[in-house]
């Protein structure tokens, strides 16, 4: 029986070299549907909306950080943000549908990036293991696609369908912690590889549904001719 900390070793192991391939294979996907929407300015949102986004979803974990209930932790940060990386949706609902899409994009990285540079400080400061900070670095890949698969289905779907792609990225986040808090919970080695294995299964499938939530995307593309706001005609560039 693997102890639980060499159940881990080997769990950031395979984030680390399968996650970086799903994030490459999901960035790809990714960029492909943003460049197919009309150009306009987005990073000043995204960053404000990253920023409030973290603090809110800090808020909501802090309880179950203060009574150490790693596990319940777990389920409440994939569920916290998982959902405040669709602010934009609301705070930005006068736009159209690939704006706002790609500002929740935004709003994901920006959350992933800020996220990691503190806990990558904290890495350094407490002498932690280097292939930490590459898992870190995986982190925010998928902190990006997931907030794609999110909105994606929920603007390019209709039904209950719509909310697929919320459901699946809260499940893969709170899978993705879970196998290191449930460590810190005192779960037995087993029970953290079984974690990791459902963690890497999800792994698997988010390149697939990152490539549906962008096909299901297409749909927010502005009609043939026109011109997003701010966007310069011909005549305006020269």
């Amino acid at each position: 029986m693997p102890t639980p900390e060499r159940a881990i070793e080997y769990y950031f192991a395979i984030i680390s070299v399968l996650g970086s391939l799903v994030v490459l294979l999901g960035i790809k996907y990714t960029l492909r549907r943003w460049r197919s929407f009309p150009e306009t300015g987005w990073v000043p949102q995204a960053i404000a909306m990253g920023i409030l986004g973290l603090v809110l979803a800090s808020f909501i974990e802090l309880p179950a950080m203060l009574l150490k209930a790693w596990v319940a932790l777990a389920f409440l940060a994939g569920m916290a943000e998982e959902g405040v990386k669709l602010l934009p949706l609301k705070f930005f609902e006068g736009l159209d549908g690939w704006a706002r899409w790609k500002l929740v994009v935004g709003a994901g990285f920006f959350l992933g990036l800020i996220e990691g540079i503190f806990y990558t400080v904290g890495i350094f400061v407490l002498g932690q293991e280097w292939y930490l900070v590459i898992v870190r670095l995986v982190l925010i890949g998928l902190h990006t696609i997931w907030a794609v698969i999110s909105v994606g289905f929920l603007l390019g779907e209709s039904g209950p369908r719509r909310f697929t792609g919320l459901v699946f990225s809260m499940a893969a986040h709170a899978l993705y912690d879970l196998p290191s808090l449930a460590v810190l919970q005192g779960y037995s080695g087993n029970t953290v590889a079984y974690l990791a294995g459902l963690s890497t299964g999800f792994l698997l499938v988010t390149p697939l549904m990152v490539r549906k939530a962008t096909e299901v995307a297409s749909v927010l593309s502005p009609p043939l001719g026109e011109e997003a706001p701010g966007t310069p005609t011909p005549e305006e560039k020269f």
